[in-house]
C-alpha cells in the first residue's frame, strides 16, 4: 500500500519555468519532485509517494510549490494544506496559474 500526493499546476508546452513540490506530512517525512509537463493535460506535475500508511486517515499535510525561474523573474513559493481523505486515490493538490 502506497500514499500518493499529486501536484499539478497549469502550463503550456512552451513554458520556461521549473517547479518543485514539496510534501511535508509530519516531521522527519519529506519528500520532493520536479514538476514535469503532461502533454495531454496541459499541467506540470509530480507524483511523490510514500510506503505504507504514514499518516492517518483525515491528518493534514502541507504541500510547497517552488518556482525555480529561468528568466528574469523569480515568483515567490507558495503553499496549500491537503488532507488525508479514506479513498486510495491519490492526493490531489491543484495550485492556480502564476498571478
Amino acid at each position: 500500500m502506497t500514499f500518493k500526493v499529486i501536484v499539478t499546476i497549469p502550463s503550456v508546452v512552451d513554458d520556461e519555468h521549473t517547479y518543485y513540490a514539496i510534501v511535508f506530512l509530519n516531521p522527519g517525512n519529506v519528500k520532493s519532485k520536479r514538476l514535469e509537463f503532461n502533454l495531454k493535460t496541459h499541467l506540470k506535475e509530480a507524483e511523490i509517494v510514500y510506503d505504507g500508511h504514514p499518516i492517518e486517515v483525515g491528518d493534514k499535510f502541507l504541500t510547497m510549490l517552488i518556482p525555480v525561474d529561468e528568466g528574469d523573474r523569480l515568483e515567490p513559493p507558495r503553499y496549500m494544506f491537503g488532507e488525508n481523505h479514506p479513498a486510495t486515490e491519490p492526493e490531489v493538490i491543484n495550485f492556480p496559474p502564476s498571478p
